[in-house]
């Protein structure tokens, strides 16, 4: 009798009847264009019209801004402008593309800040999968911040730098690289303190290996490069000045700290911090001091930590540098999640993972279209911020040059729409200092000096929410002042 047999298909007619996915890959795409989506359905930030006026005006008198000529509560007065080179790239955008454009942009400015947190990752050890589940979780941790704001770009360079460090304590990077950086970022955003302090802290830590842990490092090369980066910071408009601004916020007693709500410290009742929260205990959990890495990165950690802890504007930096620790010490912890050195080669980029990101892009265009979005010429005024667009465009026809009282977080908007008018404060906080942000909260406030600060500045006009007490009480002084004008959000009141 004959024996017969089956003969299975060899492995490439497999590969076609069952095309290989890339997870991992594919996980990367769709969760960088969820990311980038959400970005595009947020509110208008408050900041981005005196951002947007500042870039327009560098723009056109092609020179940083000295002195203050927006405000005539403190007009001459000394202006570190020191986010000059954000605010024209925010204004060339808008000309280019509309505010469409500046959304795009900053969400891929954000988005490249997590992707490099993610080489980083995978450079100390961690699998893709592993480096996939904290991309997404740093992600939603800081995506209630990508907004069109010079702050994404330090995100973008605290990332570029600990790359530059990792890459460094494995001797394959120059730190050499960094005050070149150094100088775009302190055109950028002040965050560049940051990198100063990221840098400080290597050269620290490296000191204390060095004759504490008796590790051999070349000390001379990284006290020089400190020296170099603080340094680059002195090439900027204002050489010196940029150094000392910081001091602003430490000061005791500042109001920034007390009354702006994005320096205050999380409120962990509220659901928006779960993954904050769950990253604090995650690093209690796995702990962060680890013989074999050094105390570079534990001591980073904890002062990020401390920094988010005290202000909420500092939780995407610390996403990025929750990011690369725990992913990295999660790979040093258990074994199975870090690099797979069994070999293989990675899936196949079939048709069918091109299939699903297509897919899944046509998902999202859908449901953003559905929804308020920002992909239009000019940016939003509803939502979360509601602007008052129509008390904005009475000022325009009938008091175009007047001393008006806004509402705190309307004040940008009104100095970018009227830019004849002069405001009482914006939302430069840190240059208008405590005194006047002091009169600003007494006269929301009602406090009993209101009606003695407004008459002490001159104010014209006051420009407030329609239904807030400052509204009712400034209808009950009708010997002083007179409501000239209600929209859906605003009221608007002329000195009679």
């Amino acid at each position: 009798m004959q024996e017969t047999s089956i003969s299975l298909p060899n492995r490439r007619l497999a590969r076609i009847a069952l095309p290989s996915i890339d997870g991992q890959a594919l996980g990367l795409i769709l969760s960088s264009m969820l990311l980038v989506s959400f970005a595009l359905i947020k509110a208008t930030d408050p900041d981005y019209w005196w951002h947007l006026r500042t870039g327009q005006l560098v723009a056109e008198t092609r020179s940083v801004p000295r002195v203050d000529s927006f405000s005539f509560t403190a007009e001459g007065k000394d202006w570190v402008a020191h986010e000059w080179l954000s605010e024209l790239t925010i204004y060339g955008l808008q000309s280019l593309g509309g505010y469409a454009l500046n959304a795009l942009f900053f969400g891929g400015v954000a988005l490249g800040a997590l992707l490099i947190a993610y080489r980083t990752t995978l450079r100390l050890g961690a699998s893709r999968w592993l480096a996939l589940l904290f991309f997404t979780w740093a992600g939603l941790m800081s995506q209630a911040y990508w907004v069109v704001r010079p702050q994404v770009f330090s995100w973008l360079f605290l990332a570029l730098f600990l790359a530059i460090i990792v890459e460094h304590q494995k001797n394959k990077a120059s730190l050499w690289l960094l005050p070149p950086l150094m100088v775009l970022w302190a055109h950028l955003h002040l965050g560049c303190m940051f990198g100063l302090a990221v840098v400080g802290l290597y050269v620290v830590s490296s000191f204390a290996e060095h004759f504490l842990l008796g590790q051999k490092r070349d000390l001379r090369t990284l006290v020089l490069v400190l020296v170099a980066c603080i340094g680059a910071t002195s090439v900027t408009p204002h050489p010196g000045a940029l150094l000392l601004y910081p001091l602003h916020y430490l000061k005791p007693g500042n109001n920034n700290l007390e009354l702006i709500s994005e320096w205050q410290s999380p409120d962990f009742h509220a659901n928006a911090y779960l993954p904050f929260a769950a990253a604090l205990l995650t690093l209690v959990g796995i702990g962060v001091f680890e013989k074999t890495r050094g105390l570079f990165l534990p001591l980073l950690t904890l002062g990020f930590t401390f920094l988010a802890l005290q202000s909420l504007r500092n939780i995407p930096l610390f996403a990025i540098v929750f990011f690369i620790v725990a992913a990295g010490r999660t790979s040093g912890l258990w074994r199975w999640m870090s690099v797979d050195t069994a070999g293989g080669s990675a899936p196949a980029r079939t048709p069918v993972n091109l299939a699903i990101v297509f897919f899944f892009a046509l998902l999202l265009a859908l449901m953003v279209s559905r929804m308020p979005n920002q992909l239009h010429e000019t940016a939003r005024t509803d939502g979360f911020f509601p602007y008052p667009r129509a008390g904005v465009e009475y000022l325009k026809a009938k008091h175009s040059d007047a001393r008006v009282f806004a509402t705190y977080q309307w004040g940008g908007y009104v100095l970018y729409q009227v830019p004849t008018a002069k405001v009482f404060v914006d939302g430069r906080s840190e240059f208008y200092g405590d005194a006047l942000l002091e009169d600003y909260v007494h006269v929301a406030n009602l406090a009993s000096n209101w009606r003695k600060i407004l008459d002490h500045h001159g104010v014209d006009l006051m420009l407030v929410e329609v239904n807030s007490a400052l509204a009712r009480a400034l209808d009950a002084e009708k010997s002083t002042w007179r409501r000239v004008f209600t929209g859906p959000v605003e009221a608007v009141f002329e000195r009679s």
